[in-house]
């Protein structure tokens, strides 16, 4: 059964894996304006703002997915190059410790380029 939600998604997971999830959720749910909408979309919990898409996260495996949009996989491009990443993802392995400050700057810049009156 998919989740409906970003908390059903989230309690599908056991252990450390639920952790990680939940201290992803946590810092994004922590930095978005109070109106940004929390919803499942590609069956991943995902952060929008209007029709505005700012973060997807999800399970897998071996890694968290972490998707904060290609324009800030670029910026960070410099910081990222330990990770695993894509055009429009950053493998956060689950056999490595979850880089909460670097994930709240990306988080904190890719709220910046909003464009005006948007965040």
């Amino acid at each position: 059964m998919a989740a409906e939600s970003i908390s059903e998604y989230i309690e599908q997971y056991d252990g450390d894996v639920r952790q990680r999830l939940l201290a992803v959720y946590e810092l994004i749910r922590s930095a978005v304006p109070e109106e940004a909408e929390e919803s499942i979309s590609w069956r991943m919990p995902t952060f929008k703002l209007g029709t505005e898409p700012l973060f997807f996260f999800t399970a897998t495996k071996k890694h968290i997915g972490f998707y904060p949009t290609p324009d800030a996989i670029a910026h960070f491009s410099a910081q990222l190059n330990e990770y695993g990443t894509t055009d429009h993802l950053v493998q956060l392995r689950h056999n490595a410790p979850l880089p909460t400050e670097l994930i709240s700057e990306i988080i904190a810049w890719r709220l910046e380029q909003l464009p005006s009156g948007t965040a």
